[in-house]
């Protein structure tokens, strides 16, 4: 018998209890702060059997259309098998409501008997994905020249060329907001983007992630901003969080050089792995293309699954996706 309980505690402390269980940046304390400026409201939950911490869940909570939605980024944390009705019905009684919506989505890769685990103890696969479930993950082991080897030919040619354009490289310890938030605002116009992420949104990772944020940027020989690259760190993995490059940074490939700094740094750092977050390789090939030719391998994830308290409820959350990204 679990025992689920609302974690109250520092965020150093719930840092330890989803770290020592396996789980990944996104049910970081931090980034459960991070989403607030989207409306969201981050409730932690503990299992515990006999007074041993064996399951972790950081949930979003919001309403939509006046129904709770819970959205489990990158988790939960534990045995898949824990997360039960009987998980649910604790999660109920948190939220205050017995009918919600839940969506969760494990960003590592799955075992066969995980995914009948999760249909046993009630959980579906949804109509509509958010993700294709897939990532690549590149090792940080060995010196750069050993890890560049394992790059394409073609990915290297093109780091090769922006180290001929007098590029400055830096670790960004005190970023601008105003400058981050523009090279957002120039590559979104350049690309036809929706908006990435808002001033608000970029505010609260500086304010709420710290040390667990690493950017780093890219000037030209003149010290004008032509891109930058950021990973949230969590364990011995680092996680692909920000991106971005204006219009003179393809003609320099710096979004070759400032992704390459980051690795090394990582590397440099004694972390094992770096997530390169998510690849689409039929509906954005181009970023699956350069992602691949850093020589990270591809991963399936156990990925998205969803549970309603009334079948109706899934249908409507999915086709509210479903309208969105048709949008």
């Amino acid at each position: 018998m679990v025992n689920w309980t609302r974690y109250e505690g520092p965020a150093d402390g719930w840092d330890k209890q989803v770290e020592a269980l396996g789980g990944g940046f996104y049910q970081c304390y931090g980034w459960g702060e991070v989403r607030r400026v989207a409306g969201w409201h981050p409730l932690r939950i503990l299992g515990t059997v006999n007074g041993q911490v064996t399951a972790a869940a950081s949930v979003l909570t919001q309403r939509r259309m006046g129904i709770p939605v819970c959205w489990i980024p990158g988790g939960p944390v534990g045995p898949v098998s824990l997360y039960d009705g009987q998980f649910r019905r604790a999660l109920g009684r948190l939220i205050g409501s017995p009918a919600f919506y839940c969506r969760a989505s494990w960003l590592r890769s799955g075992q066969p008997e995980e995914g009948v685990q999760l249909v046993h103890v009630g959980w579906q696969r949804p109509s509509v994905k958010m993700s294709t479930g897939l990532t690549m993950l590149y090792a940080l082991e060995g010196d750069e020249a050993v890890r560049l080897k394992q790059a394409s030919g073609n990915w290297r040619h093109n780091l090769k060329r922006a180290g001929q354009h007098g590029l400055r490289i830096e670790r960004w310890d005190r970023p601008n907001l105003a400058e981050m938030s523009a090279l957002y605002r120039e590559m979104e116009g350049l690309k036809g983007l929706p908006v990435q992420h808002t001033e608000a949104e970029l505010a609260a990772m500086l304010s709420e992630l710290r040390d667990r944020l690493v950017i780093y940027r890219c000037l030209d020989a003149g010290g004008q901003l032509l891109g930058l690259r950021a990973a949230g760190v969590f364990g011995d993995t680092a996680w692909d969080l920000l991106a971005a490059a204006g219009a003179n940074a393809r003609k320099v490939y710096a979004s070759h050089a400032t992704l390459w700094a980051l690795l090394e740094y990582c590397s440099q750092r004694g972390l094992a792995y770096y997530d390169l977050s998510g690849v689409d390789p039929v509906g954005n090939k181009g970023v699956y293309d350069f992602k691949q030719g850093t020589g990270a391998q591809l991963v399936e994830c156990l990925g998205e699954w969803e549970w309603a308290s009334l079948p109706g409820l899934r249908w409507v959350f999915n086709w509210a996706l479903k309208r969105r990204a048709g949008a």
